[in-house]
């Protein structure tokens, strides 16, 4: 049985022409397509490399930053506790504040000491600037963190944060950040200068009462001098009137001596270095 065709021989070399095309297509697809994915996963690999090498090479920017900061800790932490007493246990503030009394013209009465158990932690005045910035910055640390946090979610319904996550494990940065390193000595510097307490600096606060008995003028004087002693902080004072002194003469009758003197019972915190700084 014969078949005859209508295909005219132009239609036949169209038809050949387009099964060439064909196989071109499958043979550059199945050649092509492995490159180019194997290119971008190469693409992908050099970025996570390049990502740890930076952070390397900050951990190595980082060692001597860190040891810059640390002399220079130990430098401002040297410096602004230097007005304050060496560490002394309680005998030593008892020869201390009887000395400094007796010096005076002073009696001491009575001497209070309570021993710290740990670093002191004053706060600036409640309406000082420093306090008044420092309730500013904490609102607007909330604010931020509020906003960070509805960022965060749009990116986990979105898709987009976990593949920040793998990034971020793998190489120890946010893929938004990759490649801005803060400035450590900078950000030392900006928190030293809205530092607002003592806790971090190894203070300790020693608590007195006093007892002092003379006269009022040097009494006052002992008031005056403590208020201008950066060591120290008057928490408060009293004045007692002491009774009068009755004395029996030889004839039997009383004698009433109202006394010109008054007692001074002042409070003050006393402050001094770790024994360990």
């Amino acid at each position: 049985m014969n078949f005859s065709s209508s295909l005219t021989a132009r239609d036949k070399k169209l038809l050949n022409m387009l099964v060439y095309i064909v196989i071109i297509f499958i043979f550059g697809w199945c050649l092509i397509r492995p490159l180019y994915k194997k290119t971008v996963e190469d693409q992908e690999r050099i970025r996570i490399e390049s990502a740890l090498k930076a952070k390397n090479e900050a951990k190595v920017i980082g060692l001597s930053t860190a040891e810059t900061l640390s002399d220079r800790f130990a430098e401002d932490l040297a410096d602004s506790t230097s007005i304050y007493y060496d560490y002394m246990d309680s005998s030593e503030i008892d020869k201390l504040v009887t000395s400094y009394v007796l010096k005076r013209g002073l009696l001491a009465r009575d001497l209070t000491i309570s021993m710290p158990d740990g670093y002191v932690d004053e706060k600036p005045y409640v309406y000082s600037d420093l306090r008044v910035s420092e309730s500013e910055t904490v609102e607007t640390i909330a604010v931020t963190e509020s906003t960070e946090t509805a960022v965060e979610e749009e990116k986990v319904k979105s898709g987009s944060y976990y593949k920040e996550a793998v990034l971020s494990f793998l190489t120890g940065y946010e893929s938004s950040d990759m490649g801005i390193i803060s400035n450590p000595v900078e950000e030392y510097s900006a928190g030293l200068r809205d530092v607002s307490s003592t806790e971090s600096s190894g203070l300790l606060c020693v608590a007195l009462t006093l007892v002092v008995e003379g006269d009022i003028e040097a009494e006052q004087a002992i008031i005056d001098d403590l208020a201008h002693n950066p060591s120290v902080r008057i928490t408060g004072f009293t004045w007692i009137t002491m009774d009068p002194v009755t004395f029996i003469l030889e004839d039997g009758s009383i004698l009433v001596v109202e006394s010109d003197q008054r007692q001074l019972q002042i409070s003050v915190n006393l402050y001094m270095k770790d024994k360990t700084e």
